[in-house]
């Protein structure tokens, strides 16, 4: 088996950036993304605001960066979520439709070139996204609010969640005849695994520690938090890489 060729890798991945950022998909990611962001954004300051006046009425204050780098961060690994299907939805499932994705299937690719090529176009397009959206919080660093290790380590994890999420969608796409039953798949995956987390505190302890083990969110609060747990790493590797071989694009 030959090995995969960088230069193939990134020429696929080059191509389907631009081809997704050149499309309305990709004005619809950006425009769903920072509607969003913006929302929740504003959301974690109003939420500061009132908890620092409860806590100043009391004598107190509240850490900034503990609620509003926390949460928010925290935010933009859930607004991943909801747009990792539109990075990856048309990957494998225009297959069966003819399209762009016929033109690349032509070119001299093994499948292990093809799916890295277009997991690392998803997790580019997706980390863009994700850039953006860290906009408002590098401004708060600025004005004194925050921490350069806490926001270091919560893009760590925020890497770690792209890369996974990624592969998730492309094997979602690679198991779909067309791009909407793709995208319906990769987001019920991401949202059952992300639910998974909320409803653990409701059931029995073994139950609740198991279901905390496969959900997304815990793994990436201990980030925002500036922690960094080799379990979380192993984890979102290991989502990433079962992702990945478990993408088939259909020749």
């Amino acid at each position: 088996m030959s090995r995969p060729r960088p230069r193939q890798i990134l020429s696929l991945a080059r191509f389907e950036f631009e081809a997704f950022w050149g499309g309305p998909v990709g004005a619809l990611a950006l425009l769903v993304f920072l509607g969003l962001e913006g929302l929740l954004f504003y959301n974690a300051a109003a939420s500061y605001s009132l908890a620092n006046l409860a806590a100043l009425a009391r004598g107190g204050g509240v850490d900034a960066s503990l609620v509003m780098f926390a949460s928010g961060l925290g935010d933009l690994g859930l607004l991943t979520a909801l747009v990792t299907p539109l990075a990856t939805m048309r990957a494998f499932a225009l297959s069966s439709q003819g399209g762009h994705l016929d033109l690349i299937q032509s070119w001299p690719l093994s499948r292990a070139e093809l799916t890295l090529g277009l997991h690392l176009a998803a997790c580019a397009s997706l980390g863009l996204l994700a850039l953006l959206g860290l906009a408002p919080f590098v401004l708060l660093m600025f004005l004194g609010v925050g921490v350069v290790k806490t926001m270091l380590v919560a893009v760590l994890g925020l890497a770690l969640l792209i890369a996974a999420f990624s592969a998730l969608g492309l094997a979602a796409a690679s198991l779909c005849r067309t791009p909407m039953a793709a995208a319906l798949t990769t987001l019920g995956i991401l949202g059952v695994m992300w639910a998974l987390g909320w409803a653990a505190p409701y059931l029995p302890a073994k139950a609740g520690t198991l279901l905390q083990g496969l959900a997304f969110g815990p793994r990436l609060y201990h980030f925002t938090r500036g922690l960094i747990d080799l379990n979380d790493v192993i984890y979102f590797l290991a989502l990433a890489a079962a992702g990945l071989f478990l993408a088939r694009p259909v020749r």
